[in-house]
């Protein structure tokens, strides 16, 4: 389903091994390790959605990334020769909607070929799946897919995500056809304080619903997410997010009301420290010489690397912004990110 109006004047870069666009160090595409057996992969931006609470933004640029199948899986294998060929899982978590992303079985084939892979997950607004997409992804071992469904109100659902004709029938059935599957399900839902209390409950209804009816905690799961503010995300009018000590007790809350456990944390699903791959020693205030390889997703972002694997976001103050001039180009710019929990760093150029 894409029910907005698309917008042709949006630039697409389609990312393999001769785009010289480093696929370590950027948020929104390519590779993310937190240091744990866990590979966080990004393949697109692309999305059928404009959500109102979307914390990165997506189906507003104006420049969409796609990145190649191929690429993306060399890049996993050198990074699971970093942590060890044992126990890891590969979650697929773009910028957008994956289902939207046309390498996507593909992907997955290339990824189930790599030696140690042990669970293949993604995330998705499920808005286009379907019993051939289902029947697909389950035939190449989908192990999760995680939903971002908030409501089981239908018009709530079209308000939430800035569209009119949110099929959420469409979307319960298929959840339905997944149970049926070999693929697991893990509902995702943003706790909006205020906006959609009734709703939570009612998709705990909903999990406890399946439970009774035989499915196990691992074949129907759900994951609660705490509303959160970020500085390039949208954010619904009227709704204030809670301290998570609020968050947490009202989630016990929960728990005794229905018996579920709701609060869920990394031993839930596996999910252990493991080596990381560490590409720089950069710290933030740090001036760095980089070279701009690409526009980003902005007018006032581009891409540049420090070196032949390593990325950097790079944001233009004003009154910069992006020009092919630009391309090519090596500038000296400061860091005012560096995150070595994930290796994502980000710059601004010019500096004060």
């Amino acid at each position: 389903m894409i029910d907005r109006e698309v917008n042709m004047h949006q630039d697409l870069i389609y990312v393999n091994n001769e785009s010289n666009i480093p696929l370590f160090g950027i948020d929104f595409l390519g590779i993310i390790d937190r240091g744990t057996n866990i590979i966080e992969i990004k393949p697109l931006t692309l999305c059928n959605l404009k959500c109102r609470y979307c914390f990165v933004s997506a189906g507003d640029y104006s420049t969409n990334f796609i990145v190649s199948a191929e690429s993306l899986v060399e890049k996993v294998k050198e990074v699971i020769q970093v942590k060890g060929e044992n126990d890891i899982e590969i979650h697929i978590a773009p910028y957008g909607e994956i289902l939207l992303y046309g390498e996507l079985y593909e992907l997955l084939e290339r990824l189930w070929a790599l030696k140690g892979v042990k669970i293949i997950s993604m995330q998705s607004n499920g808005l286009l799946l379907n019993e051939k997409v289902i029947s697909k992804l389950d035939e190449l071992n989908l192990t999760r897919l995680n939903l971002s469904l908030n409501t089981l109100n239908a018009n709530l659902a079209n308000n939430l995500c800035n569209c009119t004709n949110y099929d959420l029938n469409s979307l319960l059935s298929n959840i339905k056809l997944l149970l049926k599957s070999k693929i697991n399900v893990l509902l995702a839902p943003v706790w909006f304080p205020g906006k959609n209390d009734k709703d939570i409950q009612d998709i705990i209804k909903l999990v406890v619903e399946f439970r009774n009816a035989k499915y196990s905690q691992e074949k129907i799961g759900i994951g609660i997410q705490k509303y959160l503010l970020y500085k390039t995300g949208r954010k619904l009018k009227n709704v204030r997010p809670k301290s998570w000590s609020y968050f947490y007790h009202q989630l016990s809350k929960l728990e005794r009301k229905y018996d579920l456990k709701l609060k869920l944390g990394p031993q839930d699903f596996g999910i252990h420290k493991r080596k990381s791959i560490q590409l720089t020693s950069l710290k933030k205030g740090d001036l760095v010489d980089i070279k701009i390889v690409s526009k980003g997703r902005w007018d006032r972002e581009c891409i540049a690397k420090i070196n032949e694997k390593q990325g950097i976001k790079l944001l233009l103050n004003k009154p910069f912004s992006y020009s092919e001039q630009l391309l090519g180009q090596v500038v000296k710019a400061k860091i005012i990110k560096a995150n070595y929990r994930d290796n994502i760093i980000t710059a601004f150029f010019p500096y004060r």
